[in-house]
């Protein structure tokens, strides 16, 4: 049997990995940070309405409008770069945390 590479020791290694960012927008499109992912939790603190987009759908028609102080998941990512966002108008800081989940530990 492999012997786990990390989770100090325990019998299983718990592949689940999270991460948090901020990335800075303004009203030209950008991919948010790549970072491996199944899901991305979007903050949106900027001011400003935020409109996020997926994978390479840019038309507006696909587009979910996130107000100041609202919060989305988007889920079914593989990377988090996946998601873009651009602000209606002026800029500021996005927050975003990824999220990988698998339900097959390693033993």
């Amino acid at each position: 049997m492999p012997i786990p590479t990390s989770n100090n020791g325990s019998t299983f290694y718990n592949i689940n990995d999270c991460r948090s960012f901020n990335q800075p927008v303004t009203t030209a499109l950008v991919a948010l940070s790549g970072y491996t992912c199944s899901e991305a939790i979007i903050i949106n603190k900027t001011g400003v309405t935020v409109f996020i987009y997926d994978t390479s759908y840019f038309d507006d028609s696909n587009r979910i409008a996130l107000d100041n102080n609202e919060t989305f998941v988007i889920r079914g990512l593989t990377n988090s770069s996946q998601v873009s966002a651009k602000t209606s108008s002026g800029s500021g800081l996005l927050y975003f945390r990824t999220q990988y989940y698998s339900f097959l530990p390693q033993r």
